[in-house]
Formats: structure tokens, sequence, C-alpha cells
């Protein structure tokens, strides 16, 4: 087993991949022996073999690593013509297969291998041997004899037979594998359930107003049960597409591990909320970019042990990786207690790169934020793990595709921390409806810090900017009528929805609140979405209306300072 836990659940994951795995390595020893060679049956076992190889050795199950390792390169004879198909030949690969099959049971039973594959893999050894390039194709000689295996694991099943142990065929599984696509469409179907959920409670409140009695009554008492139903099939159709983290988390011991070596540094890796619920939709997404977020922590962070040492810290440094749940949100920290980020450094390597005037200020927070621009980077040599400038301007785009935000935290000498804010679900949000010159457009709820009335005289100008006071904070505001081009309202008392970024801050002047409401986010065609239209998709009302939904990203992206001002827009069509 694996120096790393590995939880019960990543076990039967492992586990329920594996028997898709043998069953397809059944399939193509059938189709094998029945149809004689064929490349495309080669070809096509060749990807599910090397996705078990690699499972079991992140499992820590080394023997069935090895042994499909070898499969594999048998498998690469076989497709050459390098081996004859013979029914001994046969035999042997199914009674392979078995042994495998069983090896793999036991050890997720025990989480351990208790089940040697040793003599299996020695036919497999003189197999190859036997058919090495430039010497003659041959019917397969007898397997040798095998080792003794100790009395406290089974004895291996005869190589010449090939029939599996009943229990294969008897096996029961507790999960059922649904391509995910499905779900997304059942959500849809969902979200147009909602929908129509909504219309129908507002025209069974009109109806029962006009006819009263008892009618009205069971039409009211009908419509409430199927809004609690509706309700609770949304609430299980998103459970069913929420994980726990721990999905990706589990990936990062082994990771920490290697580069900990390759680096010859010593670090110890801290894993917290392992437990947090996220859409599966994010957690294929947010690999990639922890992946990158992590060899920075190695690379960049983590000193020597003797560097450490000299600086009155323990040899061993740490990386905390931790998640938690916050309102609507996800929270991912990647702390390390490292040498921290010198800020004297990235302003250097960011006057070099044309990214700031050699006299231009900007607040330590600020700077710091530049390590996420392209091509970004303060190391001076290039390394295996950076130097390029490749990685946190990925961790960026890729969170900002998400919907999240991303901020830095340092102090030097001590450490480093970074931290990613997520939406749970990136199907069905809380909104605020908003009303700009008779458009309705909605925000997602989780960004806005708060909403209050102003007046004109209220607006004060700053460096060309519209900025309000609010307590002892400077406010800049965004004047969404001018930015989308659309009518200007009159100037009458209007209120800011005050959106939140970290500690940034920005104010979209509207008109009216419309109040909030659950929408599902329908995705628009990429020309139209994103931070250059500050559009992250839409979502369909109750009565029909289609609903623009802001990207509040797009309000915080300092290159675009035509947005802080406010400037006109081409109008767009949509927003009711």
């Amino acid at each position: 087993m694996t120096d790393f836990p590995i939880s019960p659940e990543l076990l039967n994951i492992y586990l329920e991949e594996a028997r898709a795995h043998l069953e397809g390595l059944d399939h193509a020893l059938l189709a094998l022996e029945r149809e004689g060679l064929d490349p495309e049956v080669v070809a096509g076992i060749m990807g599910p073999l090397h996705t078990l190889k690699g499972n079991s050795g992140m499992m820590g199950f080394t023997g069935i690593k090895d042994y499909v390792h070898r499969l594999e390169d048998v498998f690469v004879r076989v497709g050459e013509g390098a081996v004859t198909l013979s029914r001994p030949l046969f035999d042997r690969l199914f009674a392979g297969a078995s042994a495998l099959r069983d090896a793999v049971e036991q050890a997720c039973r025990q989480r351990g291998e208790v089940r040697s594959l040793e003599g299996e893999r020695s036919v497999l050894d003189a197999l190859l041997r036997e058919t090495a390039p430039g010497l003659p194709s041959a019917l397969i000689a007898p397997p040798p004899t095998l080792p003794a295996v100790p009395s406290a694991v089974p004895a291996s099943p005869s190589l010449d037979s090939s029939a599996p142990p009943a229990e294969y065929i008897s096996t029961h599984s507790s999960m059922v594998r649904v391509d995910f696509a499905q779900l997304d469409h059942l959500l849809n179907l969902v979200g147009e359930l909602i929908i129509h959920r909504t219309k129908l409670h507002e025209l069974g409140r009109e109806l029962a107003e006009r006819m009263g009695g008892r009618e009205s009554a069971e039409l009211l008492s009908a419509v409430h049960q199927v809004a609690s139903v509706s309700a609770q099939l949304q609430e299980t159709v998103m459970d069913i597409r929420m994980l726990p983290i721990r999905h990706v988390f589990e990936r990062f011991p082994r990771l920490i591990r290697d580069l900990s070596r390759q680096q010859g540094k010593d670090i110890e890796l801290i894993l917290e909320g392992e437990g947090t619920r996220i859409d599966k939709a994010i957690i294929d997404e947010i690999g990639e970019p922890l992946v990158h977020m992590i060899r920075n922590s190695v690379d960049h962070g983590i000193e020597t042990p003797a560097v450490r040492v000299a600086r009155g810290k323990t040899p061993t440094g740490t990386i905390l990786l931790s998640a938690m749940q916050e309102s609507n949100h996800v929270l991912i920290t990647i702390m390390d207690d490292g040498s921290g980020i010198d800020a004297a450094a990235v302003r250097r390597k960011a006057v070099d790169r044309g990214l700031l005037k050699a006299d231009e200020t900007l607040p330590d927070r600020e700077l710091l934020q530049l390590i996420f621009s392209q091509g970004f980077s303060t190391a001076e040599t290039v390394s295996d793990l950076s130097g390029r400038g490749v990685g946190l301007d990925v961790v960026l785009k890729s969170i900002e595709r998400l919907n999240g935000l991303v901020e830095v935290e340092t102090v030097p000498g001590v450490g480093t921390k970074f931290i990613i804010q997520l939406p749970l679900t990136l199907a069905i949000i809380s909104a605020l409806l908003i009303e700009v010159s008779d458009r309705t457009y909605a925000v997602p709820l989780g960004s806005v810090v708060e909403s209050l009335k102003f007046r004109p005289a209220d607006v004060h100008s700053i460096n060309g900017r519209d900025t309000l006071r609010i307590r002892d904070r400077i406010v800049p505001l965004v004047r969404l009528d001018a930015f989308f081009g659309l009518r200007a309202a009159p100037e009458e008392a209007r209120y800011a929805v005050v959106l939140g970024r970290g500690d940034k801050r920005v104010g979209l002047v509207v008109n009216r609140l419309r109040g909030q409401q659950e929408v599902v986010i329908k995705a628009l065609d990429p020309a139209v979405s994103g931070i250059a239209f500050a559009l992250a998709g839409a979502t369909i009302m109750g009565d029909g209306r289609v609903v623009l939904i802001l990207d509040v990203a797009a309000f915080f992206e300092g290159r675009r300072q035509a947005l802080a001002h406010g400037r006109s827009r081409p109008a767009l069509a949509g927003g009711s």
C-alpha cells in the first residue's frame, strides 16, 4: 500500500474503474481468440491497460502495476505480429487476467496487496524473451515452474485454467457509471422545470384571486406540491453533481514527494477540508491550476534545508492545501512557510517587461497581482519546474473561466498564501436582479457586498472617475446604461450595487433592484461572452424573458480603463 493515506471512497472509485478495464481486457482477448489478429482491438485495449497501470501505481499497488506493464509489452508484440496467436497463449493470458482480477479485488478489500503476481509475471517475461526482435515467432513453451507461495497468501489459480472465479460473476456494485453529459441534460430539464414552476405559481395565484372558493384552494395546494417536489428534484440533481474536493487533493501527496526529492528539499503537505463538496465540472477543471500553484510553492517558496536552518526555521518546509465552504462559494488556500515573494524583484521584472513605468507606484498588494501576467517570472534560470513564465497566468485564466478569483498575500521570509474563490456550482446560482433603462440583468449574489440608494449629489469625480463615498471608503462607479450603450435614465435617485473581489470594491449604478432569485445559467456564444462584454451567460425567467448575467470579473479588470470610466459601449440585444 502507498505510504499516503487513501480514503475508502477513492479506493472504491479505483475498484470500479479497474473492473471496467478488466472487462475490456476480457473482451479484447475473446475477440482476438475468435477473430484472429486485429490491430484495432489491440490498439483499443492499450488505453485501458495504461490507465489501470497508472491508477494502480497511484494507489501503491506496485505488483499489479508491474504486471500490467508487462501485459502492455505483450500486447505491443501481439500488435507487431511477433507473437503467434495460439490456444496455449490464450490460456495463459486468460489465466493471467483472472489472477490480475483476483489481485485487484483482494488489494481493495485488504487495503494492500496480498495476492502475489510474480508467477504470472514470470510467464509474461518468458514470452517477451522468446519474442524479442530478431527472433522467429514460435509457439509459447510451457510456463516455468512457479515459485512457492507463502502460506499467508492464497495460492494462484492454475495457469492452464482461464475460468474466472465464481465471485467475479456475482459481484455487486453500489456505483453506476453515468456519462456526465447525461447529468448536464438532466440538469437542463430541471432548469426548464424551475422556469415553468415559477410561471405556474404566478398563474395559480392570479387565478385563485379571481376565482376564490374551494377550487382555487385546491389549485394553490397542487401548485405548492409541484413546487416542493421540483425543489427536491433540483436539490437531488445538484447533489449528484457535487463531489468532495478530496478527489483532487489526494493527487498531491505523491506530487509533493517527487518534487521535493527532485529539488533536494524536505516538504510536508497538510490537507484540510477534503470533505468540502463542489460541482464536478469545477473538480475536473481545478486540478491543473492547483498543480501550477503547488509547483510554484515548491520551487519559489520552500527553501532547501540548509537555507531554512540558517534562517532559524525547521529544515522541513510545510505546504497547506485547504478548502472550506463560505456561503455559496468554496475557498481553496495554498499556503507555504517559505521565503515569501520579494515585491522589489516583482517590481523590477514588471518594469523590465513594460508592465510598469519606472516612476509609477503601486501598493504592494496590487504589485503582487502582476505575477499572474502572461510570461511573468522572477526566476533567474529555467528549470524543469519554472522559469519560463508559464504557470500563474494559466492559473488566473482557468480560475476566471470558472467565474472565480485568486488573490495572493505574502510576508518576506515568512511565507506566501494564495486564496482561490470558486462558486459551488456552475449550473444554478443565486442572483440579484437589477433594472437598467427598463432592462433586467442578473448579478451573481456571491459577489454582491451590499446595495444602497444614493442621490446624484452624492457622486464625486476623482481623476475623471465617478466615485461614491461609502462610510470611510471611496468606491468607483460604473454606469451600466452608458457601458451597455442604453438610453440614459432620468437623473433621479439611483441604486449602487457594490461588488467585492478580495479587498477591492466597485459600484454598479442601476435604476432599481428587482429582488433575489435562483437562476439556471445558459451558456452564450463565446463571441458575446466573457470579460470583453462583461457577460457570463443568460437565464430564462418564469415569464419567458431572457435575462443576461453579468461577468463580475470584468468590472475588476485593471487593463480595461474604459469600463471604470463608464464609457459608452455598443448596445447589446438581450436584457429584458
